[in-house]
């Protein structure tokens, strides 16, 4: 082999050599990427919670924006393909995304989100990158994409409802879509769920009517769906199930629901007796018996009803419904048009003589369980 021929493989040779290094350096380099979790989410968190003032907000909103133009004049009708309602969306939003670039970012609450409506929310909208949403309860913001708020989130039943009234009242529609969709109550007690059912003035029939799909409107309330004022405690826990909540504490928690076979002859208030397997018991007022059972069936709770015809009081006296689904008071031979239903059935609850009532046998089961619990709490 001459000299040449020798000089010319050694060349070869370091050039394949010097190719070979660089692919090394290349793949160590790529080997070292730190990849993201496909579907992870990155949650802004700001420690310190600071929010944006007033002033920085409106220069925000004052800030020159050029309209997106989807066909400029420039382009020709022939060669240029026509967009989509998507593309001329998405195109918005990045058209006014570069045209912020050196602006600051506004973090707001939510609250102060769901209350805009009109040409501010419009105009915010267009503003969406610069935009981050505080969470009500935690040291979080989440951000905005055009009209959609990213994400999903949980929150206490009663912040949303009010976050909701507010977007219904100021007409938000992307605010009342985001609570529908994207949020999830947080898990509520057992307590707190009886409780709700007492409160019927809380919120306006209108603000729950909407929170409700359009077939379990018609299911609940028919094909007029409109809402009695008197269920609407029922149509917000109603709500709560259908936004996925749930009870925490015991899942085979027993709900047992008392109730008058007739309303005629009544005195007293009108509160229905709800005993749960705690061995608590609560007077619900103008409970929507039927509705409330389906609700809390809903949630996971063993609901059942008793109906009484007949009420033991002691040795001489009870309450009895008579002639025409009238009560009557009886009290040894003397009869009186009328008996204090409440008052009378949570005296035999309490004093375990439910079992004296002449519809015992017929929901035999379920008072001897009321007996229990009562014997358990004593």
């Amino acid at each position: 082999m001459n000299k040449i021929s020798m000089n010319k493989k050694i060349s070869a040779l370091l050039i394949i050599f010097f190719f070979s290094s660089k692919l090394v350096l290349a793949q160590v380099e790529d080997d070292q990427i730190d990849f993201g979790t496909p579907g992870e989410k990155k949650v802004e968190v700001d420690e310190s919670c600071n929010l944006s003032s007033d002033q920085e907000l409106l220069k925000l909103l004052n800030f020159p924006l050029k309209k997106f133009d989807p066909n400029p004049q420039g382009d020709s009708e022939i060669g240029s393909a026509e967009m989509s309602p998507q593309d001329v969306k998405q195109n918005t939003i990045r058209f006014y995304n570069e045209q912020l670039s050196e602006v600051n970012m506004v973090k707001l609450k939510i609250e102060t989100f769901v209350s805009l409506g009109g040409d501010t929310l419009s105009s915010l909208i267009n503003r969406s990158s610069k935009i981050s949403l505080k969470h009500p309860e935690k040291c979080e913001f989440f951000s905005l994409y055009g009209d959609q708020i990213i994400g999903s989130y949980e929150m206490a039943f009663e912040r949303i409802l009010k976050l909701y009234a507010s977007a219904v009242n100021k007409k938000n529609n992307i605010a009342q879509e985001f609570v529908r969709t994207q949020l999830t109550p947080s898990k509520m007690s057992v307590d707190d769920a009886i409780k709700a059912l007492y409160d019927d003035y809380g919120y306006q029939q209108n603000v729950i009517e909407s929170l409700l799909p359009e077939d379990v409107r018609v299911l609940f309330f028919g094909e007029n769906q409109l809402l009695n004022i008197a269920d609407v405690a029922e149509s917000k826990l109603l709500a709560f199930s259908l936004l996925g909540g749930e009870i925490f504490g015991n899942s085979n928690e027993e709900l047992f629901v008392f109730a008058p076979e007739s309303k005629k002859g009544l005195l007293g208030s009108n509160e229905t007796i709800i005993f749960t397997s705690t061995g608590k018991l609560y007077e619900v007022p103008l409970l929507n018996i039927p509705l409330a059972l389906n609700v809390m069936r809903s949630l996971g709770f063993n609901a059942k009803i008793i109906i009484l015809n007949h009420i033991y009081i002691d040795e001489k006296s009870y309450c009895k419904v008579g002639e025409a689904g009238m009560w009557y008071h009886f009290n040894g031979d003397q009869k009186q048009m009328g008996c204090d239903f409440l008052s009378n059935a949570v005296k035999s609850i309490r004093e375990k003589t439910l079992e004296k009532s002449e519809g015992y046998e017929l929901f035999k089961e379920s008072i001897d369980r009321v007996t229990s619990f009562v014997n358990k709490k004593l």
